[in-house]
């Protein structure tokens, strides 16, 4: 076999496109995706098949306009192992040397997937081996790392293991995102940091396990480091939400001769996402050389996707090896795309019997007394977001569920092609602005709240299959526009429904685009973080906010986006931040810059005492109920007694005696005590802890909040309830609780308790109580 393989090997130097790979147009690029090659790299011998798909990558570069190479993971078979290291840095190196872009991502041979870590991937394919590569250029770049801090905290340093790249090419700009294997939620939120600091540019998401040879995207995970994602949740946590990202590919998944899949989805903008598995590590010689790459062409909106072999020098022809791909390369004519509505937004639902409120589907309507939740709504999917039902018998089950969304629109006159894509089951009528615009899977005529669909897909297929209406023209107008929609079971027992929806538009501006209005800029801070706000300058649109610190790049964040923390500062130290708007033409304002300084880190707290011992306190011991209120800081307590802890009778000690003549079966069981304190700053205070004395049972309150009983039942407590103990004085335990932050406020403060009689004619009764906090020095 090894004389075999170097045999071929001499022969790259001539090996040419395959023969049905057309010649690329002028605009026309390629970009290629290396799948699994530990199957090379696990041993000696038949390595040079590694060599050959590199070397090749090399030798067609001119010809195929070859711009990049993504490597999808499990370089090596065993991430231990230093030679499989060795070959695989040596395979890929042709590419260095060659000056051809490329990245590497780990797949779960690359790392241990018991503690997430790899030094032999850290070693051989470290950052610095792309960002000092001789192909760095205007037009293409290694972009960073998960480590990097380049859009704010990363809170982890993962090396190479999660990174990007930037590439310009046929007039497209490109951003190549890579992940590690099934990436935790500090890999997806780093790479919704790098989308976000780059809105002009299309995505591709390579990552190693996405979909499986059956186009079913995984939920299996096997890492134990960490929360792993499946593939679902970067579906729905990444993929889904943001509308750049117009291709995913992967590889790991194989099963024999079985080693290609692909799906399109639509994001949540609607617009479809193509997902590519290939992984032919069970083929003969650790994968015969297969290789994929994808042909773009810019002109027709294709990308042609091939599958050839320099080891076999042949191609692979059948449906998932040869095909094309469409994708919208352009913006339509005159216009740019832009959406209204994303997918996954927050609406406020009903879903109750009965008939519908009137004008529910107006703009006037009121419907803050219904639910909210995010998309997607509804039950008996994985993907649900909201879950809407009733409880069982699926009889209870109303047949309509309600929806609506308000959509803040400027500039409505310049939107053409408005268009409004569903994902329902099982029936679905759609209304803007009070207008119908489309209904599907549902009878014609008045439609209500008991009408049945005419059809039961289930989730999965509405989703795969959504449903398009247009927006008549001058339906929206400027300002806040109503969308509402009801769904409509076919069955009450029907096992599941959702719904969600997609607005979108081609905006046609006719003036010249215009830079936004520097945004105002406030901070607030403490000695351990700045609080940056702002509000932008004027209404023009905006896709991004830069921000920086000391004249330096501290991030860049959404739009939408109006506040950010910075914790990366020192105590008592001057910084100066800048922001500046970057609108949806690229065009930037100029940057509105604040000074702040932090505030000294404090000291110390030190305790105080809010409540002395031996206070002086309001008191009664009378028959008859509570006086309504007595427990709150509101009670007028002018009419009772004043006297100081301790108070009682029966024992050594007592100050105030609280009793009555006798005979004792003239005892009143409790006697109410009220004392007010002042707490300038209750913020401020921690610690806050009660300590009172009393006998037989007790019951206190602090501004009419229960916050501690002893000795007294559960439930309500009134004047006449016997305590359920009867300690001696000398016996009776100190009742020591944390009071709750939230029961002190600034200013006046008052605490009320009761103590409560066993029996009438106990010998002895006593009353004390101290509050003590700590407090900010000074």
């Amino acid at each position: 076999m090894a004389a075999s393989i170097a045999a071929t090997a001499s022969l790259a130097a001539l090996m040419l496109v395959p023969a049905d790979t057309a010649v690329a147009a002028e605009d026309d690029f390629t970009i290629v995706v290396i799948p699994d090659t530990q199957g090379y790299t696990n041993t000696g011998g038949i390595d040079a098949i590694f060599d050959q798909q590199t070397q090749w990558i090399v030798d067609q570069r001119d010809q195929l306009d070859t711009r990049f190479a993504i490597h999808v993971g499990d370089l090596v078979e065993s991430w231990p192992n230093v030679n499989q290291w060795a070959r695989a840095s040596r395979s890929m190196a042709i590419l260095d040397a060659a000056g051809v872009p490329s990245s590497v991502l780990p797949g779960n041979h690359d790392l241990s997937i018991t503690t997430g870590e790899s030094s032999t991937y850290d070693t051989y394919f470290p950052p610095s081996r792309y960002s000092a590569a001789t192909w760095n250029s205007a037009s293409v770049r290694y972009g960073g790392y998960l480590g990097q801090n380049q859009f704010g905290p990363d809170g982890i340093d993962r090396k190479n293991k999660d990174n990007y790249a930037l590439l310009d090419a046929g007039g497209l700009k490109l951003l190549i995102v890579n992940l590690e294997f099934e990436s935790p939620a500090y890999s997806l939120a780093w790479a919704q940091r790098v989308i976000d600091a780059h809105p002009d540019r299309r995505v591709i998401l390579a990552t190693h396990g996405f979909i499986t040879t059956s186009g079913t995207r995984s939920n299996t995970v096997i890492r134990t480091d960490t929360t792993p994602k499946s593939a679902n949740d970067v579906w729905n946590e990444l993929v889904y939400r943001n509308c750049s990202i117009f291709m995913v590919v992967n590889g790991h998944w194989h099963d024999g001769e079985l080693s290609e899949a692909r799906r399109t989805d639509p994001n949540a903008c609607g617009r479809p996402v193509h997902q590519v598995l290939s992984d032919y590590q069970d083929r003969a010689n650790g994968g015969n050389g297969w290789l994929r790459y994808y042909t773009f062409h810019p002109a027709t909106d294709t990308i042609d996707a091939f599958t050839y072999s320099p080891y076999l020098q042949q191609m692979e022809n059948d449906a998932d090896s040869r095909f094309t791909l469409s994708y919208d390369m352009h913006a339509p004519a005159g216009g740019e795309p832009v959406t209204l509505l994303a997918g996954g937004s927050a609406w406020s639902w009903r879903y109750e019997a009965g008939a519908w409120p009137t004008g529910w589907n107006t703009e006037s309507f009121v419907d803050t007394a219904w639910a909210r939740g995010g998309a997607p709504l509804g039950r008996g999917s994985t993907s649900i977001v909201t879950v809407i039902d009733k409880p069982l018998p699926t009889t209870n089950r109303p047949i309509s569920m309600l929806f609506r969304h308000r959509v803040d629109i400027a500039r409505a006159g310049e939107l053409s092609d408005v268009r409004v894509i569903t994902r329902a089951d099982d029936g679905v009528v759609v209304h803007v602005n009070g207008v119908e615009i489309g209904r599907s899977r549902m009878p014609t005529g008045t439609v209500t709240s008991g009408t049945y669909a005419t059809a039961a897909p289930r989730t999965s297929v509405a989703t795969a299959t959504p449903t398009e209406f247009t927006v008549p023209a001058g339906l929206l107008h400027d300002g806040t526009n109503t969308i509402a929609a009801s769904t409509h079971l076919n069955y009450k027992g029907t096992t599941d429904a959702s719904f969600d929806l997609v607005m979108s538009a081609t905006r046609v501006q006719d003036t010249e685009p215009t830079a936004p209005a520097p945004p105002a800029l406030t901070a607030d801070s403490t000695h351990e973080d700045v609080t940056l706000s702002w509000t932008p300058g004027d209404a023009t649109p905006v896709q991004s906010w830069k921000i920086t610190k000391d004249g330096q790049p501290l991030g860049t964040v959404a739009g939408g986006t109006t506040t950010t923390v910075d914790t990366d500062v020192q105590p008592a130290t001057a910084y100066t931040y800048g922001v500046r708007a970057v609108g949806t033409t690229g065009l930037e304002s100029a940057e509105t810059r604040v000074e702040v300084s932090t505030d000294a880190a404090p000291s110390e707290p030190v305790p105080v005492v809010l409540l002395q011992p031996g206070s002086e306190w309001r008191w009664q011991y009378r028959t008859g109920s509570w006086q309504a209120g007595w427990t709150t800081a509101a009670f007028d307590d002018g009419a009772w007694n004043r006297g100081r802890a301790l108070f009682g009778f029966g024992t050594a000690g007592i100050v105030t005696t609280v009793d009555v003549p006798p005979p004792t079966s003239g005892r009143p069981l409790s006697a109410q005590f009220r004392h007010s304190f002042t707490v300038p700053d209750a913020d401020a205070l921690t610690g806050v802890t009660l300590t009172t004395r009393a006998d037989d049972g007790v019951i206190v309150f602090v501004n009419g909040v229960e916050v501690a009983r002893r000795n007294l039942p559960t439930g309500v407590i009134g004047a006449g309830s016997y305590a359920t103990a009867a300690p001696r004085t000398t016996a009776a335990p100190q009742v020591v609780v944390t009071i709750p932050a939230s029961a002190l406020r600034d200013g006046v403060n008052t605490v009320a308790a009761s103590v409560h009689l066993n029996y009438r004619a106990t010998p002895d009764m006593t009353f004390d109580a101290r509050i003590d906090a700590m407090a900010p020095p000074g």
